[in-house]
């Protein structure tokens, strides 16, 4: 009996010891999810950023603000593709002993070059009549291919002898993408006004779209018109020429440089007048 006692001490003993450990794991187990729970879960590593980007600023320069060099080089780009709008002109006189030849041979070389003759007036009479009247004289206007021009005036200098010969550029590049520029804003005005005139349905309001409309339109029309004289003489050269006929070639001499040359002249001078 006492032996049966003993034994049903123990067995309790240890029931209540495997009782005591049980719940010292489950507070542990507790205390460990409250620790954890105060405390929030570290944050993800931050993603690097693509390579050509940086924070700041150069999302902004991606996101549209251009550097000023790009934009520099933008803007050299489109002066580049438009490019320059010259107006070529030239003055040409010209001496020959057979007027009618050097006449005929311009008229068939402005044809070559694909020009055209602006106008033309020739007045005068021929060596064999003109005795103490002056001889014949023409004068031409004409319009030559802007490529060709250079070498046009070359080709004509090869007619006779040239006494005078000149050339001149205008350049009159601003003013002509000045216009083009102010003739798009006046395009995009019509289209905008053309658009609330459809929607428009008091008479007042249309009256007044219409009255803008046509101011609008007489604008385009005038710019219109100055572009196209723009694009004809940038395209087309203009060359004024004088073809004089002379019974004699006028020699061109040279200025005398020393005293020694300056005698010589003299003398030559004195000869042609003896004889």
């Amino acid at each position: 009996m006492k032996k049966r006692s003993l034994l049903v001490v123990s067995l309790i003993l240890v029931v209540m010891v495997l009782a005591g450990c049980a719940s010292g794991m489950r507070n542990q187990a507790a205390d460990k999810g409250s620790s954890e729970g105060d405390y929030p879960a570290p944050a993800a590593p931050a993603e690097e950023p693509e390579p050509g980007f940086s924070a700041g600023m150069d999302d902004r320069v991606d996101g549209g603000v251009k550097p000023d060099a790009e934009q520099a080089s933008q803007v050299k780009d489109l002066a580049a593709h438009m490019g320059s709008k010259i107006i070529k002109s030239g003055y040409m006189s010209v001496e020959t002993l057979h007027f009618e030849d050097t006449t005929s041979a311009v008229t068939r070389r402005v044809e070559q070059t694909g020009g055209f003759i602006a106008s033309s007036n020739v007045q005068g009479w021929s060596k064999a009549d003109a005795k103490y009247k002056p001889m014949r004289h023409a004068r031409y206007k004409l319009r030559i291919p802007s490529e060709r021009f250079e070498q046009f005036m070359t080709d004509v200098g090869e007619l006779g002898n040239v006494t005078r010969m000149e050339s001149w550029g205008d350049d009159v590049s601003a003013q002509y993408f000045d216009t083009e520029a102010r003739l798009k804003s006046l395009t995009i005005q019509e289209e905008r006004l053309l658009t609330i005139l459809s929607r428009a349905e008091v008479l007042s309001d249309i009256i007044e779209l219409e009255r803008e409309l046509s101011n609008i339109r007489y604008e385009i029309e005038n710019l219109t018109g100055t572009l196209r004289k723009y694009d004809n003489l940038v395209a087309y050269s203009t060359l004024e020429l004088e073809v004089q006929e002379v019974e004699e070639i006028r020699e061109t001499e040279e200025k005398p440089v020393t005293l020694w040359d300056k005698i010589v002249r003299s003398f030559r001078n004195s000869i042609r007048r003896v004889t």
